[in-house]
Formats: structure tokens, sequence, C-alpha cells
């Protein structure tokens, strides 16, 4: 995509698709021209504010219309956008606005009080509220700005290495960190999207996951290719599967604890879902047994997709090839896959040197996806972003075919009594009893050990899983050094607003008192 700016791409999709429908939302349906007409006018009005490339503007939003018309006005006009996922914490949102410069904030009426206590807290010159009852006092109404203006083409022009995007980090670890992206590496990882993520021309994608996070790896390549984004309101698995089939949906985009919500909907078998061809997952590994379970309800249609903040959307692909490949290669089903065309990844030690097929080292990446560095954070942009790789933080595994295999998070790693134990390992185990709806396991302080490894499980309902017989468990699978010194069975494990185990919060009521948290 050298050469081209987001806004041209936009007004490149409007000409070529003009009538044909872009965007469902309930019952409201509009047509390229008719979407394009209203990003564009909320792109002119957000210049008209005073505002110029290089400008950042932050919003908290639900998904709808108004997030749509912000965040794609702000790009066709040049400006850079900054999304808020509305599931962090008010210390969050004002960290990252003031951590980023932001000079305006959007908010609709979900997220109105949100937007008002980050207002209070963060030096922001304009307001920008969807609801006349929202609007703060020094803010705007965003449809009086957006009136009078002119929806024609016609986007700025604007440097294709110019920043365009800010995406803050959903790290467990320290303050988030705000990964910028350029017009070039943001349409780079779109149309790697595009292709590595089967977008056929038409396609219907229905939104379930935030269009803040990884929604967005499906909006713009579906409008690359002429489809229809339809979009939720939140996820709820009865009003997903009936939007499938009312819409007649040929795509979607979960994480595994969404597809494992869905897979437990007890209507889930009386729907014609026949029309789906491609589910998506990623952002988080994916039990092998349930996802074998998926392939039972579904079909051959899952494609998964392994990528960061730092290099979106995608690093490595396992297709809808790979998993049928499965049936006579299971381990592949615990592979993220292999590097897509725009990727060059390998496995490497701490001094970036190739390691072996087999063995374990961290997995580095580059390509023209990937991030230009973190906002006024050199020192950890330095640390990232070596010799032109960015290191992940994630350890893995290359098998003789390329697959790759993550097996934890570099950070992760529990040291104990001397051995290297990585949780990912145990918690993979752990999914195959038949008692276990979930697991995440951690390092916990130990006199003994060091660091003692704890796992904390969620029991399949209608069971009674007992710490001795999890324990037991691993210790066949995985010998003694894997297996768990100890096992506590909850109602539920915390998430981190991206759906992830947030293993921060579990090590904070283990370590608490502790002058360091080993990791």
């Amino acid at each position: 995509m050298n050469g081209r700016s987001f806004g041209s791409v936009l007004d490149a999709c409007a000409a070529n698709y003009g009538r044909q429908e872009a965007l469902v939302r309930g019952d409201l349906r509009l047509t390229y021209t008719e979407v394009m007409d209203g990003i564009r006018r909320t792109g002119r009005a957000l210049r008209g504010l005073g505002l110029e490339p290089g400008d950042r503007v932050a919003f908290v939003m639900s998904d709808s219309l108004d997030l749509v018309n912000i965040m794609y006005g702000a790009l066709w006009a040049g400006l850079t956008i900054v999304p808020l996922n509305a599931r962090l914490q008010l210390d969050d949102h004002v960290y990252m606005a003031k951590d980023a410069g932001a000079r305006a904030l959007a908010f609709n009426a979900y997220t109105a009080e949100r937007g008002h206590g980050i207002l209070e807290r963060a030096d922001i010159e304009f307001a920008i509220a969807t609801e006349s009852a929202d609007v703060p006092s020094r803010g705007t109404l965003l449809s009086d700005v957006m009136a009078g203006q002119d929806g024609g083409p016609g986007a700025p022009e604007v440097d294709p290495e110019f920043e365009c995007w800010i995406q803050y980090t959903g790290g467990t670890t320290g303050f988030p960190k705000g990964a910028l992206h350029s017009h070039r590496t943001f349409l780079t990882a779109m149309l790697s999207c595009a292709f590595e993520l089967d977008v056929q021309p038409g396609e219907r994608h229905v939104h379930c996951a935030p269009l803040t996070h990884s929604g967005m790896a499906y909006f713009l390549p579906v409008w690359m290719r002429g489809g229809t984004n339809i979009l939720l309101h939140g996820f709820d698995p009865a009003l997903l599967l009936d939007t499938i089939v009312r819409e007649q949906a040929t795509s979607t985009l979960m994480v595994p604890t969404m597809l494992y919500v869905l897979l437990d909907e007890a209507s889930i078998g009386d729907r014609d879902l026949s029309s789906l061809r491609t589910l998506s997952y990623g952002a988080a590994p994916m039990s092998r047994e349930r996802l074998e379970q998926a392939l039972d309800v579904f079909g051959p249609i899952f494609l998964q997709g392994y990528g960061q903040t730092e290099a979106p959307m995608q690093i490595t692909v396992l297709n809808k090839r790979d998993h049928l490949l499965a049936a006579e290669r299971p381990e592949l089903l615990s592979s993220c896959g292999r590097p897509v065309t725009i990727s060059e990844v390998r496995i490497a030690g701490d001094d970036l040197s190739l390691v072996p097929d087999g063995d374990v080292g961290e997995i580095v990446v580059r390509g023209p996806h990937v991030t230009l560095g973190y906002v006024n954070k050199p020192e950890e942009t330095a640390e990232a972003i070596r010799d032109g790789w960015l290191c992940t933080g994630d350890l893995g595994r290359r098998d003789d075919d390329g697959y790759i295999y993550i097996v934890d998070r570099k950070k992760d790693m529990i040291i104990s009594g001397g051995f290297n134990v990585y949780p990912g390992e145990v918690e993979k185990a752990l999914s195959t009893h038949p008692f276990v709806a979930a697991a995440c396991v951690i390092g916990v302080p130990d006199e003994k050990w060091g660091e003692a490894v704890k796992a904390v499980v969620v029991g399949r309902e209608g069971t009674d899983p007992t710490p001795e017989d999890l324990i037991a468990f691993v210790k066949e699978r995985k010998g003694s050094v894997m297996a768990p010194k100890s096992v506590d069975v909850v109602e539920e494990i915390p998430l981190t607003s991206v759906g992830k185990y947030d293993k921060r919060a579990l090590r904070a009521r283990y370590w608490a008192g502790r002058e360091r948290a080993v990791h």
C-alpha cells in the first residue's frame, strides 16, 4: 500500500461499490455512498474544529454508526486515532489520553459517564458527544459539527509514512504502551488481513468482537472486497446466532472465551448456519479439545490468526486447510500456524540468532506492518525492536514443516527449583481433563522451590474436580517438574479487557506483602 493514505483507500471503496450494502446495525442499512457521506462529513468537521494531521483523537465508544464515523472520519481526514477499549478502568483511559496527548475525545450514550470522567482528569481541548444530554460544558454534539459539511470525495493528501493510529497494549503488567502505526503499516496489515483471512467479494461479516480491538482486523478488509459489515452491540450468543441466520453472514471473528460460550449455547443445534464459511479466532490460546468440538459443530471453517498490537493483525495463520490436515496430524490444532506472506518470522535466542527446529526460543518478526515504536517510550522501543526485529515476548518452537507452536509468554515462565516451567504447557495438559472447563497457571512464592507451580481451575458444570486428582493427572502426562504443587478450584478466572486470563490479578493474591513478584 505504498503511496496510499487511509482516506484515499476509503474513497476508492466508495467509488467502486457505491450502491452496494456497506453497513448493517439492527434495522439500519447503509450503502457505501451513504456511509462514506457520514465518514467524510465527520472528517471535515474534525478538521473544522482546528485539528490537523498529527493531532490525536481518542474515543471510548460502543460499536455503532457513530463509532464508525468518528474512527474512519478521523483516519479519512489524516488525523491519528486513539481507540480506548470501553472495558478498561478509568485510570487506564486517563493515562492513555494523557500519554497520547489527545486533543479530542469522543464518546456515545453508553460511555458518556466514562467520557466525562476522562475529561475531568485529562487536559483535552475538544469533547464530542453523540447525544445532546451528554454534551459537557466545553464540548459539542457530533451531529452539530457534521451539519453543513460536504460529504463528497477528496481526502486530504497525507504522507503514507505519517502516523495514523495509536493502539495501547492490553498487557497485564506495568503501564500500557501505545504502539504507533503509520498509514503504510496500518494499510499493509489490512491488505494482509484481506488475503490471509480469506475475505471474499461480497463478504458478510458479523462483528461480535469490538471494532476498537480485534474486530478491526476485518472491518476495512471487508470493505476492500465490497462486502458488508454487520455490527452487534456486544457479544450475546443467541443474538449472534440469530444474526448469522437472518443476515446470511459468511464470516465472524471471536476470542476463544466467546467461542466456548457459543458452543455451550443450548440453541446452537437448532440453527441453519450453513452460510458461515469462515470462523476466525485468536487473541489468546484455545483449548485443543474445545477446538475439536467446534470443528464437529461448524465443520472445517476455522482459521486462527496470531498477531500483536505491535504487528497487527497477523504474524502467523493456521488456515482452513491446516485445520483439515489436523485429522491426520492432530498436533496442528496446538499450533498458531505458519508465517503470513508479509511476516518474516524466526525462533531466536537472546542474541536474535536462530535456534534449531524443535528448540524453544523467542518468536521475533519483521515486516512492513511492524510498529514504528511506542509513544513516549524510547527505551521500551529499543528493547522491543532490535536490528529491525520485533521481539514479541512469546516463547515458541518451530517444527520441520514451518509450523509455529507458542509455548508461553517469556515473562510468565516460572523458575521452580532451578527448572523452567512454561505455564501454557501445564494449562494445555489440564484442559484435557474431563472435569476442567478452564485453567490458568501461575508461579507463587515458596520457601523450598523459590516459585511453586499453582493452577487455578474452573470445573465443568456438574463435576467436582479435586486438587489431588488434577495434580496427579498433570504429573502423569508432563512429569513432576511441570505438575502443580497446588490447585485452587474457583467459580471463575478474572479476565483482562481483551479476554485473556488476568495473571497479574491472580498473582497479586499470592504475592501480596512480598518485596517482589519474581515474574
